[in-house]
Formats: structure tokens, C-alpha cells, sequence
């Protein structure tokens, strides 16, 4: 018999994400007898694709809680796969500081994602009222972040938000980052591990071994720095010392976790954004799987 085959959904195949990317080429899913296709599904399209049964998993976060904010939802987080996702805020050589963006437009992630919502409050915080000040031009479908990077090249925007390895990229060609979104919003996102209530019922061995999957490759992937560093170079396309500086930079970002006061403050966030009242971690989580490994 073959292998079972399943879909994950992920926001972009970025630095951010590694950990599932890294587990996947290594094996560590085959191991188990879990084929995996990896779609990309930017923004709120994460986990519509998961609830639509588009794809198996989901990896947003932010969309389960933003779901659930909305009324009842059958997402349910796993795990927390990544702590305070790295989004840069690049800009030209000649751009000294923030006030400099005002009138200018900034390609920023899909509406509704965690950067996308960092990126209005960080604008905000800084006296630039966004769509008066500075115009903050969402990620749609089918624009791909390739075609982001090209017109933002080209100077169609002023300013770019972006995760690594973008950001190593352009430093190369002489752009430059103004800043990193978490450091104002410490604590506001992870990625994560989600499924429906369904798929964890009726497929409890496969959801056991994706997380078991999960765990063992990105254990492999913070314990291997070799083996890591050769992965980041291949897959992105860098240099030795940009996939050694981006290693370094999301290594202890990297995690295989459920902590329920963390994403209490992924909610708070979440809720004062929406101007809703906060929800209860333990609605949107299924804590049985975390302990696997």
C-alpha cells in the first residue's frame, strides 16, 4: 500500500515556514507514510482551505482566531509551529525614516493576516494614518510575492513587507529595512499546525503522525545546523552566509508547542483589532496531540 497523501496549506514558502519545508525534503513524513503536497494559501485563504477541505492542514494562526472571533468555527489548533513570525519593512537606500512614506503606497501582506494588521498599527503608532497617509496596498490573488518583489523593483512601491529570504535579497541590490514588524508586536503571532474538528476525529492515526512528523523534523532542523544551513542555501537560492544568517535568525523562533497564554495573546490582539471581546484559547485548540514526539 502507498503512502497516505495529504495537503498542507501554507502562507508562503518563506524562512518563516522552513521548519515544514525542511521536515518534508528530509523524510521525516515518508517515514510515517504521509506524502505531502504543500499548496500556498496567503492570508485568510489559509485556512478557508483547510475548512472548504481544499487542504488537510492549515498553518495560519491568526485566521482560526479571527474565525472564531466571528462566531463558532471547527479549525482547531494542534500546535504552535513558529513564535513571532519576521516581516521587514523594505525601503530605498534614500528613505532615512518612516515619516518619509507619507503619500507613498506600500505593498504589504493579504488584508486580514497578522502582518498586514502589524503593518496599519506600526503606521499608526508613527502619526501616518493608513489610506490617508500612506497607502497600504494588500497581497491579492493570483499576484504572487515574486510579482511583488519585481514591481516594488521597479518602483511601483515605496515600501515592501516582507519575510525572509526577501529581505537578504534586496539588501544585495541596495535596498534597504526601516524595520521588523514583531519587535512593536511582541507576542501577537505564531504560525501554527490547524485542523477541523472532523479530520481529527475520523483521521486521529494521520493527525498522530503528521505531528509526530512535525516534531522529528524540526527537532532535526534546530539540532542539525549543518545539514539546516546546506537546506536554506538549496531551497532559497543563497549564499552560504545569508542561509547561515537566516538560520540563526529564526532557530529559536522555530518550535513544536501549545501554550495557551501565548496564544491568549494572540487573541487579545486580535480582538482589540476587530473591536470585538477576546475568546478563550482552549475554544480554538485541541491539546491532545502535544505531547507527541
Amino acid at each position: 500500500m502507498g503512502n497516505e497523501k495529504i495537503r498542507l496549506a501554507i502562507m508562503a514558502p518563506t524562512l518563516n515556514l522552513c521548519n515544514y519545508l525542511f521536515g518534508i525534503e528530509q523524510g521525516f513524513f515518508r517515514k510515517e507514510g504521509i506524502e505531502v503536497e504543500v499548496i500556498v494559501r496567503p492570508g485568510l485563504h489559509n485556512t478557508e482551505a483547510v475548512a472548504q477541505g481544499e487542504a488537510d492542514f492549515g498553518a495560519a494562526n491568526e485566521c482560526v482566531i479571527q474565525t472564531a472571533l466571528r462566531g463558532p468555527t471547527d479549525l482547531k489548533i494542534l500546535l504552535q509551529v513558529l513564535k513571532d513570525p519576521l516581516h521587514d519593512l523594505i525601503v530605498p537606500a534614500e528613505i532615512q525614516g518612516i515619516q518619509e512614506l507619507r503619500g507613498k503606497s506600500i505593498a504589504i501582506p493579504g488584508a486580514g493576516s497578522t502582518p498586514e494588521i502589524q503593518t496599519r498599527w506600526f503606521f499608526q503608532k508613527n502619526g501616518l494614518i493608513p489610506d490617508r497617509d500612506v497607502f497600504l496596498v494588500p497581497q491579492v490573488s493570483p499576484e504572487t510575492m515574486a510579482d511583488r518583489v519585481r514591481k516594488f523593483e521597479e518602483g511601483a512601491y515605496t515600501g515592501l513587507i516582507a519575510s525572509p529570504p526577501t529581505p537578504f535579497l534586496l539588501h544585495a541590490k541596495g535596498f534597504k529595512s526601516l524595520t521588523e514588524l514583531s519587535t512593536h508586536f511582541p507576542g501577537t503571532a505564531s504560525h501554527g499546525l490547524v485542523a477541523t474538528t472532523a479530520t481529527i476525529a475520523q483521521r486521529r492515526p494521520l493527525v498522530e503522525a503528521v505531528v509526530r512528523s512535525y516534531v522529528r523534523g524540526v527537532t532535526a532542523l534546530k539540532e542539525d545546523r549543518g545539514t539546516a544551513v546546506d537546506f536554506i542555501s538549496r531551497y532559497f537560492h543563497l549564499e552560504p552566509s545569508l542561509a547561515v544568517r537566516g538560520y540563526d535568525l529564526l532557530k529559536d523562533r522555530w518550535t513544536a508547542e501549545l501554550s495557551l497564554d501565548s496564544l491568549r495573546s494572540e487573541i487579545d490582539f486580535q480582538a482589540r483589532n476587530a473591536g470585538v471581546n477576546p475568546i478563550v484559547p482552549e475554544s480554538i485548540t485541541d491539546p491532545q496531540f502535544a505531547a507527541i514526539r
